[in-house]
């Protein structure tokens, strides 16, 4: 956990290695194409799987049943064989579970279903969700009426317009704004840099509202493929010539190619990337720029107040992707492709993908009723409202998976910050 006195230091000195991913548009003919293609291959693959996964089941007496439910990335089949009432194997399907994490935890599943000849299980650390999906598809094979399948409906993310702060006439509310990068290490993942607002009621001396707003990052270590710098349109990749970073990379587990733009307008700065490391990422890719007169990089630059401020004003105007590393994002010959910086808040981060019913919106904004509700004088480790799972990742209540509540700490000392700030007077009038 990181304490109020380092906070600011960690804001300087923390390491990003940026990530979330850029999805350039196509023509309607080529994508319908594309979508057929790669329909026809995950339909290829799954029955594969399927199939494999079959021929695996335990040989011998007993009755062999087939059993589904949801995973964290998608559906978990259980081809489980019953002998005198009892669970003698089982073979786990989950092609769209975590490579390394979900996805490795299957087999090991597997062996404590067979142990506990049943359904109940403690388990695998680290992959809760997985062990969730697991044993209730083992549940729906060996009793599909009390225990039955549904078919999840298909939604699209979801994303939110933020709206403006009000403030009342007869009360006086005042304001405090830090930015940057807030990590409890340097190897800490990071995908975003925060924008955090406090409002002080001074009528009442009490919090009026909180605001959050995370700016993605062209390169983050959650995966090779995150981060908006990478260049998915064959189209822009070709424009690009030899100003594209293109490696193999590790995508949880997995090997994948990348191609990364080299240069990056980003507001009135030009950042140049190279393929590097740092302390959360073996293979990342770093860029920099020249500014007074140093060379400095992105992610040490945003992580100090002065450049996440910085990173948050360019996020409102279009970033240029650059064939050559000059500032002409007026020369169009320059310019291979034109990228708008999104925000978690409103680019449905999470909404589609997190299992539990909080998700991404829901997590920030149980941080921000525990902080409401119990001021600034709490301590992690004591108080209930923010608790330690057996993983010792910090989790709010009824949620289950997120990296929102492996950093709510870092949140919670954001606002403690902007607390004591405004408790000494550094506050902005709002009304």
């Amino acid at each position: 956990m990181m304490k109020k006195s380092i906070l600011a230091a960690a804001m300087m000195t923390a390491i990003i290695s940026g990530c979330s991913s850029q999805a350039d548009v196509e023509t309607a003919g080529t994508e319908a194409e594309t979508t057929a293609v790669q329909e026809t291959s995950t339909e290829t693959a799954q029955e594969e799987t399927a199939r494999e996964a079959a021929e695996e089941r335990p040989e011998g007496a007993g009755e062999e049943l087939t059993g589904k439910a949801q995973g964290f990335g998608g559906t978990i089949t259980a081809y489980v064989t019953v002998a005198d009432g009892k669970v003698t194997g089982v073979v786990l399907e989950g092609p769209d579970e975590t490579p390394g994490i979900g996805g490795a935890a299957l087999e090991e599943l597997a062996e404590q279903f067979v142990q506990a000849g049943g359904a109940d299980i403690d388990g695998v650390s680290g992959a809760t969700v997985t062990s969730q999906g697991a044993m209730a598809a083992v549940r729906d094979a060996l009793d599909p009426e009390a225990n039955p399948y549904e078919e999840p409906e298909e939604t699209e993310a979801a994303a939110y317009e933020i709206q403006p702060v009000e403030f009342p006439d007869d009360k006086k509310i005042v304001s405090a704004t830090t930015y940057g990068i807030y990590t409890k290490d340097q190897a800490s993942l990071q995908d975003a840099v925060i924008k955090a607002t406090l409002y002080w009621n001074q009528t009442d001396d009490e919090v009026y509202d909180i605001r959050f707003l995370q700016a993605m990052l062209p390169w983050d270590d959650n995966g090779a493929m995150g981060g908006w710098a990478n260049m998915t349109d064959e189209t822009v990749i070709e424009a690009l010539g030899d100003a594209v970073i293109s490696f193999t990379g590790n995508e949880h587990g997995s090997q994948v190619e990348c191609d990364y733009a080299r240069y990056l307008q980003i507001g009135d700065i030009v950042w140049t990337g190279e393929l590097g490391s740092d302390p959360a990422c073996e293979q990342a890719v770093v860029y920099t720029a020249e500014i007074d007169g140093k060379t400095v990089r992105l992610n040490d630059y945003v992580a100090a107040e002065e450049g996440g401020e910085w990173y948050h004003e360019a996020a409102l105007e279009d970033v240029y992707i650059l064939k050559a590393p000059e500032k002409s994002q007026a020369d169009s010959e320059n310019v291979a492709s034109v990228y708008q910086i999104t925000y978690k808040e409103t680019n449905g981060h999470g909404e589609a993908y997190w299992m539990s019913d909080l998700k991404f919106s829901g997590n920030m904004g149980a941080i921000k009723d525990f902080v409401t509700e119990n001021g600034f004088g709490y301590d992690y480790y004591r108080d209930g409202g923010i608790t330690q799972n057996q993983d010792k990742y910090w989790q709010t209540p009824d949620a289950i998976s997120g990296a929102t509540l492996d950093e709510t700490p870092t949140y919670l000392d954001i606002l403690k910050l902007l607390y004591e700030r405004i408790q000494s007077g550094e506050y902005t009038e709002e009304n």
